[in-house]
């Protein structure tokens, strides 16, 4: 028989420890949470002690000298937010001041390659990857583009001045480490670096320093090396870069600014454009699907103008206008058409590219003509009436598409070089307003450098236009170029 006396000592412990379970307290750890380890496993009660203030916390708090910008400043309530409100918008808006459509381009996902890291953006007009190279694995390429966003904002708030200059700084420390090495891989960030600190350079109003950026880059792309690991043989420049995508979107970013910019330095590309073959065929995130355009644009900047002058005077029918190889470069721009299933937008784009690279085209020409004046008068004449009258024909082209592109619309960026060349040569009142209008929002919208000095170049156009109208100059031909050589700037219309 058992003893129940000591039953219901043993029973009554058992019951006041389950009612006493989950009561019981210990000291919890801090790493986990919301219920430690060791309190989940024994079912305990997780109470966690208050951090405790070992120093009292003061208002006047020192700044620390490793801080990147130098110091701390003292900011009320209104002044913190309109910063994070300044640095908020420039996270989101970035990739879209540096592309013409936010569909195929975005802040990046890693690829498992190398240091470029770059985001894949299926394109439907395509069905192949666009690319922009941000490379954040990169100390020169990251500090870059951080110098790019404080020189912006320096740009339109002056107290940034100062941390612009310091980021600016940084960057160019960066690059010149960066520079001190080698390798195919190496030679991507250099080029990307080096691209973005000349868009800077843009943008900002130094107007002498892009160009010789832009040889640098040159120089980085040429001495670029690579080797296939089939048979170890080794690759040099172009060629090197084409073995990756970050090398692609680097040729096409160089060719775009190498390429406009040899239209208002009236000079040859530095690099003639045959390496684009095979890279234009994709949504471009300067260009979109206008990048097949540029090709033209290189063989027009590499023609000879006496070349053009001896073509005219070997011409055997009196109803052609143009030597065989300029009508070649007229009847490929005419005829090249981008995809039906491509965007509107980007599709008005192309051909508002295509308008500007024939009034281009017809410009080097008369120019060519104008200097050397070697054909019978009554020859010359027709030869320039005729141009002259295409340029017309084009910049009424131009004009439609561009209208049919909204002021919200992304790839409106992009607008600045067909815009000038159009009103460079437009003599309709209505044209000159709304080319006007639209590149002052451009510049409202962006506060970019070079638009101003676009839009001061063509204000002084047509001024000389309008006093040839009044008869107080002679009629003769307004030629941009002269006007742009005039300029202190070297303007660049990227």
């Amino acid at each position: 028989m058992p003893d129940m006396s000591v039953q219901a000592s043993v029973s009554g412990r058992i019951c006041r420890a389950s009612a006493n379970r989950n009561r019981r307290r210990k000291k919890c750890t801090i790493n986990t949470f919301p219920v430690c380890g060791d309190c989940e496993r024994l079912n305990l009660e997780c109470v966690r002690e208050p951090i405790r203030q070992l120093l009292p916390v003061t208002q006047n708090l020192t700044p620390e000298p490793s801080s990147p910008w130098g110091g701390a400043h003292d900011y009320d309530s209104a002044e913190l937010a309109r910063r994070r409100s300044a640095m908020t918008f420039y996270v989101t808006t970035l990739s879209q001041l540096l592309t013409v459509s936010d569909k195929h381009n975005c802040f990046l996902s890693g690829t498992p390659t190398h240091a470029g890291i770059l985001l894949e953006v299926l394109c439907p007009q395509t069905n192949r990857p666009a690319f922009l190279p941000m490379a954040l694995e990169s100390p020169a390429l990251a500090n870059a583009l951080i110098a790019w966003s404080a020189g912006h904002l320096a740009s339109r708030e002056i107290s940034y001045r100062s941390t612009a200059l310091e980021a600016r700084s940084k960057s160019l420390r960066s690059l010149a480490l960066s520079l001190s090495s080698s390798g195919a891989a190496q030679g991507e960030i250099n080029s990307a670096t080096s691209l973005i600190l000349m868009t800077s350079e843009v943008c900002l109003g130094f107007d002498t320093n892009w160009y010789r950026r832009l040889i640098g880059v040159k120089d980085i792309i040429t001495s670029v090396q690579s080797f296939v690991s089939a048979n170890e043989s080794q690759i040099l420049g172009v060629n090197a870069l084409k073995q990756t995508p970050e090398g692609h979107w680097i040729l096409r970013n160089f060719a775009y600014h190498d390429i406009i910019g040899s239209v208002t330095l009236g000079t040859k590309p530095l690099i003639q454009s045959q390496y684009l073959q095979g890279l234009t065929d994709v949504v471009d995130t300067y260009l979109g699907v206008a990048s097949g355009i540029l090709p033209f644009i290189s063989e027009i900047s590499c023609m000879e103008e006496l070349d053009i002058v001896c073509g005219c005077i070997t011409l055997h029918d009196e109803n052609e206008t143009m030597p065989n190889f300029l009508m070649q470069i007229e009847q490929g721009l005419k005829a090249w058409r981008c995809s039906s299933k491509t965007d509107p937008a980007l599709t008005s784009l192309a051909y508002v590219y295509r308008s500007s690279s024939l009034i281009y085209l017809y410009r080097r020409t008369i120019r060519a003509l104008i200097r050397h004046p070697v054909l019978p008068e009554l020859q010359h004449q027709s030869f320039i009436l005729e141009l002259h009258r295409k340029i017309e024909g084009e910049v009424s082209t131009l004009s439609w598409y561009v209208e049919s592109i909204s002021y919200h619309e992304d790839v409106e960026s992009a607008l600045l070089f067909p815009l000038f060349i159009a009103g460079c040569e437009t003599k309709d009142n209505s044209q000159m307003e709304i080319i006007r209008l639209r590149l002052e929002l451009m510049h409202e919208k962006r506060h970019f450098k070079n638009i101003q000095q676009a839009l001061n170049v063509l204000r002084e156009i047509w001024e000389m236009r309008q006093i040839q109208r009044e008869g107080v100059l002679d009629n003769c031909d307004v030629d941009w170029q002269g006007v742009v050589n005039s300029q202190e700037v070297v303007l660049l219309l990227t």
